[in-house]
């Protein structure tokens, strides 16, 4: 499944994971979330407990209404193998506008 992964203090990168909810959640460090993308059919998937548990601010969204704290992922929704929503990867068009726009709104750091 293809993702665009986005650390704190490095640039965005695609990734290739398993999909499974336990290689999602080792790339947000912990349970996950989704927030819409500023394109569909994509979404964040962020820590869900990341503002709670003090990570660092990274990203604004909503219109810098409110902000991702952590690290985070881009991936899309879709249909999954039985048919359901689900949190699936990227295509290349999907990826490439990723790459393109994730950097809006990101937070610098030196690390």
């Amino acid at each position: 499944m293809k993702v665009i992964y986005c650390k704190i203090g490095q640039a965005p990168k695609i990734l290739e994971i398993d999909g499974t909810l336990e290689s999602m959640q080792s790339l947000v460090g912990g349970y996950i979330e989704t927030y819409p993308y500023e394109y569909e059919p994509m979404v964040f998937v962020i820590n869900e407990e990341g503002k709670l548990q003090n990570f660092k601010p990274h990203r604004f969204i909503a219109g810098g209404r409110d902000i991702i704290c952590g690290d985070f992922f881009v991936a899309a929704i879709g249909k999954n193998e039985h048919v359901q929503d689900d949190i699936i990867g990227l295509t290349e068009d999907q990826a490439r506008l990723v790459m393109a726009t994730v950097g809006i709104g990101r937070l610098k750091y030196q690390v």
